[in-house]
């Protein structure tokens, strides 16, 4: 038998097509009384980090990173005013459904905000599904090409090889 999920863990790359594959982690999470853990993962390359840091110095680098970071992590908690698109698609989701809900307990569905760092985003997140003890993963795709994607060489592919445990893709549009 198949046990709810406790623990989702809802992959963002910050795009605006992350509110349709928010809200089936928003639904999933209220059907089964789960939390959800949000991640960006930002990618690292040595090599045009050794560039930059040539060319601006090591200490503008260190800057730049930190407000990188500060920035998707701003956008994930919904301090940033352009991109409460994640905060958005809670309060969207609950309007939608009909449940008359503060915002206040709506973010009780997101139990932690994760801005992570590593050379691969596909281990980045499979690993913190582990390490945060999460059932399920959701992570979104863009429709066009969807099975070429999945075959191809990219992050969703990665992710489907290498996780242990389910992972939910949703289809977007756009880009």
């Amino acid at each position: 038998m198949v046990e709810p999920a406790k623990n989702i863990l809802f992959a963002s790359d910050l795009s605006a097509n992350m509110k349709q594959v928010f809200e089936h982690a928003a639904f999933l999470a209220v059907c089964q009384s789960a939390n959800i853990i949000v991640i960006h993962v930002m990618e690292e390359s040595p090599r045009s980090e050794k560039r930059i840091q040539m060319a601006f110095g090591e200490q503008l680098y260190k800057n730049l990173k930190s407000e990188h970071i500060s920035q998707a992590r701003n956008i994930l908690i919904g301090k940033n005013v352009d991109a409460l698109k994640i905060r958005q698609a809670i309060a969207g989701f609950f309007e939608e459904t009909g449940q008359n809900k503060e915002p206040s307990e709506n973010n009780s569905l997101i139990s932690k905000i994760l801005v992570a760092e590593g050379r691969s985003i596909a281990d980045e997140i499979t690993s913190t599904a582990i390490e945060e003890d999460c059932d399920l993963i959701v992570i979104g795709c863009k429709q066009q090409g969807l099975l070429a994607e999945a075959m191809g060489n990219n992050v969703v592919r990665k992710v489907l090889k290498r996780s242990s445990v389910p992972v939910f893709v949703v289809p977007f549009e756009g880009e």
